[in-house]
């Protein structure tokens, strides 16, 4: 009885266009926060601007500041992204070099029983280590 490697499992997953994708936007996300807070704080200072009535017609940090409340929550969210597809790819890397050695070892495993002497080794060891074949 021969074992296997599984080939398939050992390839490592082809890195595309996100590579240089989520980067970039995470980058102009940032810079567009960075810069609209520098906006806001130059608007603190600022006195509405009122009519005769005495009725604001336009608050210029209100506006800043509403804006503000759109860019940062993107910001947060390209960034929580980011950080989590890294850690998802550091895992897939991890999994794919750990199939790897599982199918150099079941490899060696295959040449060892192959150059034994005796035809019924390996089925002796699976009475013998059950848990090792996964009975």
């Amino acid at each position: 009885m021969t074992i296997t490697p599984n080939t398939a499992a050992s390839t490592v997953p082809e890195r595309g266009v996100t590579d240089w994708f989520r980067p970039v936007l995470t980058l102009i996300l940032l810079v567009l926060a960075a810069w609209w807070l520098f906006e806001v704080s130059m608007r603190i200072g600022t006195a509405p601007t009122r009519d005769t009535a005495g009725t604001t017609v336009v608050d210029e940090y209100q506006r800043a500041k509403d804006i503000l409340l759109v860019v940062l929550p993107l910001t947060a969210t390209a960034l929580g992204y980011w950080f989590g597809a890294q850690g998802k790819a550091s895992a897939e890397n991890k999994a794919a070099k750990a199939d790897e050695k599982a199918n150099q070892a079941t490899a060696a495993l295959t040449a060892v029983v192959a150059t034994s002497r005796e035809p019924e080794l390996l089925n002796h060891a699976r009475t013998k280590y059950p848990e090792a074949f996964g009975l």
